[in-house]
């Protein structure tokens, strides 16, 4: 066979396979059409028409009031919302040295941002300056806003707070206690179901002080206080340090340090749940606020008028501040903005307060023999009762029961009262009177269980002692010829009273353990 013949049958054998191979092509295109387009659809259309679709959205957009509370925004919101913030996070994580993907996450945070519902051109304009002229105050130099609507907003954040209904993000309980840095070294105990306090001689222990690793907060220790709810401790003192303490008897470490500069500390005091401590000077006129939570100290002054915070008493409620001002003056502050809401007036000096447990009344003493009961809500005096014997008081006290009054002279004489006596006759009649101590009675306290009323005086040497209730007997084994106490200065019990704090003038918050008692 020649070679062109040979081209030829090669020629003409790939036609006919290119011809097969396209009518195979066409066979199964057209089938395929024929199946895609004959059988019935299995899936339905996403616009199909769905009546009950649409009434679901009727009612979100128009409103029904049978199904207002399903309409309300549930936990797929909230999931949703998280979704798009751990999106946006992820882009700004994953975006380092790269221009594009910045500009697009910060395109996403400013959609996101929420604008305000009104806005006042004013306060643009309204400076500082022009508020304090206007209400004819001072402020102090050193602040460093400018405008008034950012003062107001920085002081609101640091009383307040930012409120709930302005916290968008969903606040999960168990990481608030992680977030503590000092609480969550503590225990949160409950009190113990406890039997009768013996009388006459209790079983009493000294252990480590409480301040044995600083030794700091000033040769006048002036105040030690047990925290609500946790095993923890402050002392404070007059060089202006205030430290926080893990009390177990043994060890007692550190947990923090605040330093105050010239400013002695008078008194110190745990509120709001613990969760913050109130520190005040008889020199000046402001005061401090430390919070645990964040750890950080706000510097907040007093209203015109109080020029210092030597002595006060916060309500069982957390919500009041009773401070003994000057010429009989007591004033009633808020103990969230620290505002004045209330002057009561006495005709002698005022030395010491007290609330009852119920925060309803307000009891106060001073340089005469009459004690005055207030009415907190009215603001109005509603008893005076006379102290018996007494020339003037240096320091009150109530049961946390509301059963007894405890009633400390300049002279040492403590007067015990039944509290509904003092509440309603002019002259009652004490129920026990003390003369264990010859000097000015500077500090009474009662554990928590009314059993037990702690005298000291800062007078004398070892000027302490101890009364079981309600027998109205005196400890004798406490103190000793061996106890050291020194000049005595504040007393506190802890909340189940297993230790009692006892700080002196010699730079020592001494602690010690009552054995009946649980472990705090």
């Amino acid at each position: 066979m020649s070679e062109a013949s040979t081209r030829k049958h090669k020629m003409k054998t790939q036609k006919g396979a290119v011809d097969k191979t396209v009518t195979k092509k066409s066979m199964s295109t057209k089938t395929l059409y024929d199946r895609k387009f004959t059988a019935p659809l299995k899936k339905k259309r996403k616009n199909e028409y769905n009546p009950i679709e649409e009434a679901r959205l009727e009612r979100i957009v128009f409103g029904d009031p049978s199904d207002i509370i399903d309409n309300l925004s549930n936990d797929k919101d909230f999931v949703e919302s998280d979704k798009h913030e751990s999106i946006d996070n992820d882009i700004s994580v994953d975006s380092d040295g790269n221009d594009d993907l910045n500009t697009q996450s910060d395109d996403v945070s400013i959609e996101r941002r929420k604008k305000a519902v009104w806005v006042d051109e004013d306060d643009a304009q309204y400076s500082v300056q022009d508020a304090t002229r206007a209400q004819n105050r001072k402020l102090p130099v050193d602040i460093p806003e400018k405008l008034y609507k950012d003062f107001l907003h920085n002081k609101y954040k640091q009383i307040v707070g930012t409120p709930k209904w302005a916290d968008l993000k969903k606040v999960d309980k168990e990481s608030d206690d992680l977030d503590n840095e000092i609480l969550k070294h503590s225990c949160h105990l409950e009190k113990p179901k406890m039997k009768n306090l013996p009388k006459s001689i209790i079983d009493i222990k000294a252990l480590t002080p409480i301040n044995k690793q600083t030794h700091t907060e000033g040769p006048v220790v002036s105040s030690v206080e047990f925290h609500p709810s946790s095993t923890v401790a402050l002392v404070a003192g007059s060089s202006g340090i205030l430290s926080l303490f893990q009390v177990d008897g043994i060890e007692n470490n550190k947990l923090h340090t605040m330093q105050y500069k010239k400013f002695p500390i008078s008194t110190a005091k745990f509120f709001k749940d613990g969760t913050e401590v109130l520190v005040g000077s008889q020199y000046y006129p402001h005061c401090h606020s430390y919070n645990l939570i964040t750890g950080k100290t706000y510097k907040i002054p007093l209203p015109h008028g109080i020029t210092n915070m030597q002595k006060y008493e916060v309500s069982p409620d957390g919500k009041l501040l009773a401070l003994c001002g000057r010429l009989g003056d007591i004033f009633l502050l808020t103990s969230s903005s620290k505002e004045l809401v209330g002057t009561l007036k006495m005709n002698s000096k005022c030395k010491a307060v007290c609330f009852t447990p119920d925060g309803k009344t307000l009891i106060t003493h001073g340089d005469s023999n009459e004690m005055y009961i207030w009415d907190v809500n009215s603001r109005s005096c509603i008893h005076r009762a006379v102290d018996d014997g007494c020339l003037s008081c240096s320091s009150i006290a109530m049961s946390p029961s509301g059963q007894f009054l405890a009633t400390g002279s300049k002279e040492g004489v403590v007067n015990l009262y039944d509290t509904k006596t003092v509440l309603q006759n002019r002259q009652p009649a004490p129920l026990k009177i003390i003369l264990n101590l010859v000097t000015s009675i500077t500090s009474l306290k009662f554990n928590s269980y009314s059993e037990i009323l702690a005298i000291a005086s800062d007078k004398k040497y070892n000027a302490f002692k101890m009364v079981h209730l309600p027998s109205f007997t005196v400890f004798s084994n406490f103190p000793t010829f061996q106890t050291v106490i020194s000049m005595p200065e504040a007393i506190d019990f802890s909340p189940g009273s297993g230790y009692l704090g006892i700080s002196n003038r010699s730079g020592t918050a001494f602690l010690y353990r009552l054995k009946h008692y649980g472990n705090y």
